[in-house]
């Protein structure tokens, strides 16, 4: 499994822009085999930080995901217009438990 963690600060006041957009990709992403879910959070030591994680199968549902036509269209909206900053890391799932 792969983890894509995204962590962003949005412009102020381009809030509810970004809403729309994470609501609209999760859309585009669920169309990708291999996309198993997404979850985000707000950090609580850095304020108006935001963490997001998306799953993926394998790297390559996570390559395709990347090749979307739709998901490229929204990279450059999201550099010029809602982020104030962002940071994308990959990770892949070793182990996991459950209890």
């Amino acid at each position: 499994m792969q983890i894509c963690i995204i962590e962003f600060k949005v412009i102020p006041g381009m809030e509810q822009r970004n809403r729309e957009m994470v609501a609209e990709m999760l859309v585009a992403a669920a169309k990708i085999d291999g996309f198993v879910s997404k979850e985000s959070f707000l950090s609580r030591d850095n304020e108006g930080k935001l963490i997001s994680l998306s799953y993926w199968r394998d790297a390559e549902a996570l390559r395709a995901w990347m090749r979307d036509a739709e998901h490229r269209r929204s990279i450059p909206i999201g550099k010029n217009e809602l982020f104030l900053s962002y940071t994308i890391q990959i990770a892949e799932l070793v182990r996991e438990k459950t209890w």
